[in-house]
Parts: C-alpha cells; structure tokens; sequence
C-alpha cells in the first residue's frame, strides 16, 4: 500500500504543543509536589523513585497509547495518526523508536523537525524516519466528480476509500 502524505506542519505543531504541554505540566506538578527546593530556588527529585514516574508517563503517554490507537490526545484532536510506512498499525516498539529521537527532533523550537518533514519524501521527522513511520490525516484529494477539495481522515486514507460530502459519490484512491 502507498499513502501519498503531506506535512500538515501547523497540525503537527498543534499536536505537538498539546502532547509535550501535558507531559511538562505532569513534570511540573511532579517535581513541585515531591521535590525539595534546591539552592537556586528550584525543586530537585532527590534518590527518590517518585522521579520514575515523568519515565513511565512518557512510556504510557507516548508509545502506549500510539501502539493501541495510532495516536495520543494531540494527534486525536489535530485529526492525525501514526502508522507503518507500510500501511499497518504502529506497534509498541515503533513507537518507542519513534519518540527516543524527540529530543533532537524537536531541539530549538522543533527546526530539525521542520526540515525533514518538509524534505523527506513521505514528511517525517528523524524519529519516523528511524521507526519506519508515517503521520496521516487531513491529506487533501480533489472529488473526480463535483471537483471539491476534499481534507482525508486517517481512516479514509488507510481504507483507501471515502465518500464525498458534497455530492455524496463514493470514490478510491
């Protein structure tokens, strides 16, 4: 199966902000609530396990509910999902690759990003590129019967199939 993607950069970025917005505010409220104020009038997690937990929200977070659903609270509300480059579902491990490189991916202000998306064939950052991952949704075709633009739901993409809102014609891809 080919998926023909685009970047939907300002999708992306809205996911992004809300995904890594919940995860730092998790941080926050963790370090503040089981921290000990440090000599810079900061909280530090010291020796205590407690500091696991911002490691086990982002496993939950991030590769758990990708491999179970495709897609994290962001992505549901900018309209995308992560698959395979193959057209499957994405698998934990996928996963995992994928969000281990998020940290160079989105290092100063998210420009690594932006450049392999816009300049990869199928826009993916490094982390997909490493898993093997696409991010579909809001892909754009031309009904063949009305000529409106139309805007693709992942599951129209992966199904390869989807109905005109318009003039209510069934067409494939």
């Amino acid at each position: 199966m080919t998926i023909k993607t685009e970047a939907k950069l300002l999708r992306r970025v809205l996911s992004a902000a809300i995904d890594y917005g919940l995860f730092f505010t998790f941080f926050l409220w963790l370090v503040v609530t089981y921290g000990v104020p440090n000599d810079e009038g900061g909280y530090t997690l010291k020796n205590d396990p407690k500091g696991w937990l911002i490691i086990l929200f982002w496993l939950i977070y991030f590769p758990v509910t990708e491999s179970f659903k495709g897609k994290t609270l962001g992505k549901l509300i900018a309209g995308l999902k992560v698959i395979a480059i193959s057209g499957a579902p994405i698998t934990f491990g996928k996963a995992v690759k994928r969000h281990l490189l998020d940290f160079f991916d989105l290092f100063f202000f998210g420009t690594i990003a932006f450049i392999t998306i816009k300049n990869t064939q199928n826009h993916q950052r490094l982390g997909d590129l490493w898993a093997k991952t696409i991010v579909i949704g809001g892909e754009s075709v031309i009904c063949p019967n009305c000529k409106e633009k139309l805007s693709l739901t992942p599951n129209e993409l992966l199904s390869q199939k989807y109905v005109c809102p318009s003039c209510q014609a069934s067409n494939s891809l």
